[in-house]
């Protein structure tokens, strides 16, 4: 189970004060963030820039799994009312993402680990994120969520790489450059 930050503790506490139901859904990182910003400027020169090292396990999910879940929890509220539930469908380290993404894109990808103070002159939060994925990690029982809620389908990263179409987006990148 990953700790929440303190923005979401406030709201968690929040909830748990206050008399309405709620169920808080916690989604791992986002393998969606891999399509833009600088992970995807790094993708076209063949490398998976990425601060943590290459053998530290990350927790993922796809947008639409997060949804999916979440319908899921609307129509089954009693089962899920007053909880938080830490969710993920894939649990990779950069070295393997690296490699599923060269597999994907079709050309030779290589992971190289960027140096959290450099992610920090960008900004603070993002490498405080970054060292607690590699510090902590994000604990989340993937195995457990797959065989508790089969209905939703879960994604690993492979079928979510291969599900998209990294020439248009590689295409895309370029043109903004």
């Amino acid at each position: 189970m990953r700790a929440p930050l303190l923005a979401e503790h406030l709201v968690e506490r929040h909830l748990r004060e206050a008399a309405v139901p709620w169920t808080v859904i916690a989604p791992a990182a986002f393998m969606d963030n891999y399509t833009s910003g600088w992970t995807l400027e790094s993708l076209r020169q063949g490398a998976f820039t990425w601060p943590m090292p290459a053998d530290r396990p990350l927790a993922l999910i796809p947008a639409t799994d997060i949804g999916t879940f979440a319908a899921l929890v609307l129509q089954r509220r009693d089962e899920f009312a007053g909880r938080r539930i830490d969710i993920a469908s894939d649990e990779r380290t950069p070295a393997e993402m690296a490699e599923i993404l060269a597999g994907a894109i079709g050309c030779p990808i290589g992971h190289h680990e960027v140096p959290l103070a450099q992610v920090r002159a960008r900004s603070a939060d993002l490498a405080a994120m970054f060292e607690y994925f590699t510090t902590s990690g994000l604990g989340v029982d993937v195995a457990a969520l797959h065989r508790d809620y089969p209905e939703v389908g879960w994604h690993s990263f492979t079928e979510w790489a291969d599900g998209l179409d990294w020439s248009a987006l590689l295409a895309s990148a370029s043109a903004h450059q």
